[in-house]
């Protein structure tokens, strides 16, 4: 007896093919024609998706608050030390006794960086550091222009 005679369960249906089937085609299909179409896409340019620029830092928003808290005490008044004023932009412009102390756009070359960084002796603040993030601050202040 054949076991895939004509009356066998065995036998292969020759009919629609199952839905299973189907299915598994269609998503197939659709995965294809996924592909193919990511592949003819343009692609976009990498600048549209870096974030917008920064504000500008300026004397006022960004760097007065820092010089206020850890320098004015004894950069302002009538007897300032060494003929400093950090109580305004212009007096930081201006300087004091030795000169410049910010080269607007060079942070490098500013002595008021030179001083809270410690790398120019009398470091300033005497026997503190100014935070890290605020000496950023400064230094981005300088590097960008001196905006008052």
């Amino acid at each position: 007896m054949d076991p895939k005679g004509a009356e066998s369960e065995l036998q292969e249906s020759r009919g629609a093919p199952p839905l299973l089937v189907l299915y598994t085609i269609f998503v197939r299909a659709l995965i294809a024609l996924g592909l193919a179409a990511a592949a003819l896409a343009p692609i976009r340019p990498v600048a549209a998706t870096t974030p917008p620029p920064a504000r500008p830092v300026t004397f006022a928003r960004d760097v007065a608050p820092i010089l206020d808290h850890w320098c004015v005490a004894c950069h302002s008044g009538k007897e300032a030390e060494a003929g400093l004023w950090l109580d305004s932009a212009a007096g930081a412009l201006r300087g004091g006794d030795s000169g410049p102390v910010v080269v607007p756009g060079n942070p490098d070359d500013s002595l008021l960086l030179a001083k809270i960084e410690h790398r120019h002796r009398p470091a300033m603040p005497p026997r503190r550091r100014l935070p890290a993030p605020s000496v950023a601050l400064i230094r981005a202040w300088i590097a960008g222009g001196a905006l008052p």
